[in-house]
């Protein structure tokens, strides 16, 4: 019970921060679209893709897999001293290799283009990027790759923040970024003759500033501010054996989204763009929610594991399935049923006009179907991150990358750029299935029938949640219209605060113990056990 009421207070918390972050990027992206055309923005949000792919590989999944159980491990059974050298010795391992892949990275920046036109030969359509335009996206590549050891290491000090339950940096420091890129992309965009360029200097500045406000961070927290070059500290064979096949696992679902940015990029920039900012809508419910609930859970069944109790892993590991529903499902819907609407007032303005509208709001409704199942995806993985047995989610994720890239193939010349957003649905929910499967190997059966009414209950009452909120939709754009931005936003705001209504009250009146536990924690409660 204590682990699931951590697990509730850390989710709160980290969802608060993440929420913060989330909605500052949004505000960040409605500034790109305003001031920046779609080829610009277009060309720079693919060229930003490639080092973000990295962070996720190398950031985020090694801290959640590699760096939490050996540095908690290191600190249980050797003491804070030795905590901190290898805290500070697996620091300086991350910065060397870090460096040296960066280095490659620009290096190897030449022969994107190459590769985008090799897809033409599946899309079918001439590449529609003159030489000009690629050399200059070639120039954006290597400006923006270097970001990948400022964002790399700046996730890096999130790990022994965890450990000192200290979530809210981790989540919060994003916020410097798109703050810089905001006011660079305002300041900036009109002097260069490429606006692209504007946010190019924005992200060396922004992602300074993030590595720089972390690491003081951690210092405060361990001690710990300048990297030990000592490669022979057993924390960094441990950390890099866990590691291994944590980049094998994560780099599936990043290759995926690389993949897919090329085929739109061999498409047309505006492609890039729709798919960019379908995906951003996407992003703000998966990062509060999903991430939140699969961040707080490892701490939670890392001990349960340690003291070997399995029953308590596999509780706590239905709770956590109970909870991304209750959360992300109805989001799910929401994004859906209001798909077109949302895109209108968020992005139309400027720059983005409403045929970019329609491109992103076709996309979201079919990226949108991928939510839950990422969301789960997390979630799983923890059950093995956990028992330190981290090549397991590779098996799944290998196939979902394979299955991505031949859906892809399929999808693309009979689909165009909304085959891609299909595929990466389809692969996502391949990938929860078997990483499910393997995890009900582990621990035993992963349901039973207060976990199914439970879901059920869920199902009914997102169901009634969309049909609301598309009713309500379809009703004030009739009687308001769309063309002014209040009218926009007094559409959605009508719509989405109908829709929440709908989903509490059914939730209220079917029984659903996951509304009590959340809004306990904000209540400042504590959540209880769920309830069948």
């Amino acid at each position: 019970m204590d682990s699931k009421r951590d697990m509730t207070r850390f989710a709160a918390v980290f969802a608060g921060g993440t929420m913060l972050s989330r909605v500052s990027g949004l505000v960040r992206d409605m500034i790109f679209f305003h001031f920046i055309k779609g080829e610009a923005l277009g060309a720079f949000v693919f060229a930003f893709s490639l080092p973000n792919m990295l962070r996720d590989m190398l950031g985020e999944g090694a801290t959640n897999a590699a760096l939490i159980p050996v540095f908690a491990e290191k600190r249980e059974k050797e003491g804070e001293e030795a905590y901190r050298r290898a805290v500070a010795s697996v620091m300086g391992f991350m910065m060397l290799i870090l460096s040296v892949i960066t280095v490659l990275g620009v290096a190897l920046m030449p022969a994107v283009p190459g590769l985008l036109r090799m897809l033409t030969v599946v899309t079918g359509e001439d590449l529609p990027q003159n030489e000009a335009e690629l050399s200059e996206l070639v120039r954006l590549l290597q400006w923006t790759f270097p970001y990948v050891l400022m964002i790399c290491m700046t996730v890096f000090a999130s790990g022994p923040l965890f450990l000192a339950k200290r979530y809210g940096s981790a989540s919060w420091s994003p916020v410097i970024l798109n703050v810089v890129l905001a006011v660079f992309c305002v300041g900036f965009a009109r002097v260069f003759v490429n606006p692209a360029w504007a946010l190019v200097l924005g992200i060396w500045v922004g992602g300074l500033g993030t590595w720089a406000y972390m690491f003081w961070d951690m210092h405060r927290a361990t001690g710990v501010l300048l990297p030990r070059f000592d490669f022979r500290n057993p924390a960094v064979g441990r950390v890099l054996l866990l590691m291994l096949p944590v980049i094998a696992g994560q780099s599936a679902g990043e290759v995926n989204k690389v993949i897919e940015r090329m085929f739109a990029a061999s498409l047309g920039m505006d492609k890039v763009v729709a798919l960019y900012a379908s995906n951003r809508l996407v992003q703000l419910p998966l990062s509060v929610f999903g991430v939140a609930v699969s961040v707080a859970i490892l701490p939670s069944i890392s001990r349960a594991m340690a003291r070997g109790e399995v029953g308590v892993v596999r509780d706590t590991l239905m709770h956590g399935f109970r909870q991304s529903f209750f959360l992300v499902f109805p989001a799910m819907v929401g994004l859906v049923a209001l798909r077109e609407p949302l895109v209108r007032l968020l992005f139309e303005r400027g720059k983005f006009g409403p045929e970019d509208t329609r491109l992103a709001a076709d996309a979201l409704g079919y990226a949108a179907l991928g939510l839950l199942s990422f969301s789960w995806v997390k979630v799983s993985i923890q059950g093995f991150y956990a028992a330190q047995q981290t090549h397991i989610p590779v098996i799944a994720a290998t196939a979902a990358m394979v299955l991505n890239i031949l859906l892809n193939i399929a999808l693309v010349r009979p689909m165009g750029y909304l085959g891609l957003a299909l595929s990466t649905s389809i692969s996502y929910t391949v990938n929860f299935l078997v990483v499910y499967a393997l995890l009900c190997r582990k621990y035993g059966r992963l349901w039973d029938a207060g976990f199914a009414g439970a879901l059920g209950r869920m199902l009914l009452a997102s169901l009634l949640m969309g049909a609301c909120a598309a009713w309500v939709s379809g009703a004030a754009a009739a009687h308001l219209g769309t063309v002014s931005l209040l009218a926009r936003a007094a559409g959605v705001f009508v719509s989405i605060g109908a829709a929440v209504g709908v989903y509490f009250g059914a939730c209220a009146l079917l029984r659903v113990s996951e509304m009590r536990q959340i809004s306990g924690v904000f209540l400042h409660k504590a959540g209880g056990p769920p309830h069948p």
